[in-house]
């Protein structure tokens, strides 16, 4: 049976879970709500796919008429429409048929790269976007270390986690840069791509978020074979370091409109 994100890897019942996608949220929605601040209007009907904590449903919230917050496990965003009434939180799988209608903005963030149809979500959301209306999409994708030396147990760790995310679940790191092409030829007009890369140094969201992933991970990781115990606990405690300060993903967002 083919595994799935949220399933055994990065599921809501993770004890840690939260607090990853808490550091997620801290490093990648200033980069995200500088880009919907310029296409969201008051009046606007939103659809969040991948919602995870809500903080970007919760923010569209505040400026557009409706939010619809889908994810395949809501228990992350129970309390979502408590503090934003105009959210809608849906339980769904984007790779299924969704009838919730049109929408002026159709957002998604690191959900279509953990996708093995991921062809087919992008043209499923791509139909949900009303003529006139934005698709707005974000994916991670693998940038290189630039300060660790080549065969430091940072830059190994690094490298090795996103085949083991690969061999699991599918996820491939160079999917974002697709969208460009992908927008062109459904007919989108408008197209603009941009990428943010926040630094991962010990006490920054980026580096919260790849020591918490790390941990998740460690067990399925080790058990590929990818790296050693020693190698990955190196790397670990190098990312501790007072002054270590490094890459290793970024943040790849393309927007573009349908035409009316």
């Amino acid at each position: 049976m083919t595994e799935l994100y949220g399933e055994t890897v990065f599921g809501a019942d993770h004890d840690l879970e939260a607090m990853r996608l808490d550091a997620l949220s801290r490093m990648f929605d200033p980069a995200t709500r500088a880009r919907l601040v310029q296409i969201a209007r008051p009046g606007m009907r939103c659809l969040d796919v991948g919602a995870g904590l809500g903080r970007i449903s919760g923010w569209l919230a505040e400026v557009c008429a409706q939010v619809i917050a889908v994810d395949r496990d809501t228990r992350l965003l129970a309390d979502l429409h408590k503090v934003f009434p105009t959210v809608q939180v849906v339980e769904a799988d984007i790779t299924e048929d969704l009838a919730l209608g049109t929408f002026d903005i159709v957002h998604s963030r690191l959900v279509l790269m953990h996708l093995r149809d991921r062809v087919a979500v992008f043209h499923r959301l791509a139909d949900l976007v009303s003529p006139g209306g934005w698709l707005v999409l974000g994916e991670a994708v693998e940038a290189p270390a630039l300060i660790s030396p080549p065969q430091s147990p940072f830059r190994q760790l690094m490298e090795k986690h996103w085949r083991s995310l690969e061999t699991a679940i599918g996820t491939d790191g160079q999917w974002g840069y697709r969208y460009p092409d992908l927008l062109r030829e459904a007919g989108f007009v408008d197209i603009g791509v941009e990428m943010y890369q926040p630094p991962i140094t010990p006490s920054s969201a980026a580096g919260q978020f790849f020591q918490l992933g790390f941990h998740h991970l460690r067990d399925r990781i080790l058990a590929d074979g990818l790296v050693d115990e020693a190698t990955f606990d190196e790397a670990v405690k190098a990312m501790r370091e007072p002054g270590f300060s490094d890459l290793g993903m970024g943040l790849l967002t393309a927007w573009a409109r349908k035409p009316t």
